[in-house]
């Protein structure tokens, strides 16, 4: 449009364009002939999510942790502790009264994202996990499956779901007893999950869980390696359907302490991978019997 535009002083069409402020200057007279143009071009291109936050003009992205991303606070316990008594009493009145008018959804989010947090830092786990799993409650929450199963063993298995989608080696009697929920409940809350929010997992590996169980047991990578191999020699002749994958990675780990003479008793292994002691000796006693390996298992 500027350049059908002519400068309202000078007459002139040779415009100068500042891009930051939004203005168009005239380069005869210095006229500013508009101030408040509309860049129409792309937006800046971002290939990390740092970049991406940073660069962003349209505010905060949606996080499913917060309940209501768009609510407003009143102020924080920190600009509270600086006021003076009735000041203080009149603002703790106003936070109050404004938390009233959030839903009883909204209020139910709240509690069950506390729930999340409290789990997330005892498990350990990735921010990119704790999302996931506050996403799946969310679309139970609304589906409203927290009406058949507590909110508390919804959100655990909301958390066992997002560790199995992001192959986190987190097992079912690990995050039940952090959580402290039922295995039971807990087993079944996790396929209420998968069949009512149609959510496909593919089957766990051992391989999920060597890696984690050998650095609970300080082993050497030799050993580490020699238990994927033989797994990967498992899986090759068919030998892992119906198995659980941690008592094979723990069997695995087990045999190959024992070919690679790396010291570590039955207990220490059962103890560290979450499985009973005779598990351990009749899975070994198995592997060894179907690899053909010359030892014993006691």
């Amino acid at each position: 449009m500027l350049a059908q535009e002519a400068c309202p002083d000078c007459g002139h069409k040779n415009f100068f364009l500042n891009r930051e402020k939004g203005e168009a200057i005239c380069r005869n007279c210095s006229c500013v002939v508009e101030d408040s143009i509309v860049d129409l071009g792309r937006d800046s291109v971002a290939f990390d999510e740092d970049t991406l936050e940073s660069n962003t003009r349209t505010g905060a992205p949606f996080d499913p942790r917060i309940a209501n991303n768009l609510s407003t606070t009143i102020g924080s316990q920190d600009d509270i502790r600086k006021l003076s008594g009735k000041s203080k009493a009149m603002v703790s009145r106003l936070r109050k009264k404004h938390s009233w008018a959030n839903t009883s959804f909204e209020h139910s989010l709240n509690h069950a994202m506390d729930h999340l947090r409290m789990l997330s830092g005892k498990l350990d786990l990735p921010r990119a996990v704790e999302k996931e799993a506050a996403m799946i409650y969310r679309r139970a929450a609304e589906k409203g499956l927290t009406l058949k199963r507590s909110k508390e063993d919804i959100m655990v298995g909301a958390v066992f779901v997002a560790c199995k989608l992001h192959s986190i080696p987190r097992s079912m009697k690990e995050i039940a007893r952090e959580g402290k929920a039922d295995l039971k409940i807990l087993g079944k809350t996790y396929k209420l999950l998968l069949r009512e929010l149609d959510i496909r997992i593919m089957p766990t590996s051992p391989h999920d869980y060597i890696s984690k169980f050998a650095n609970q047991l300080k082993l050497s990578p030799k050993t580490q390696t020699a238990s994927v191999k033989m797994v990967e020699k498992m899986q090759k002749q068919g030998l892992l359907s119906g198995l659980s994958p941690l008592s094979i990675a723990a069997s695995a780990l087990y045999i190959s302490c024992i070919t690679e003479k790396e010291r570590r008793t039955q207990k220490e292994v059962a103890s560290a991978t979450g499985i009973t002691e005779a598990t351990l000796r009749a899975r070994c006693r198995r592997i060894a019997k179907q690899l053909h390996l010359k030892y014993k298992i006691r």
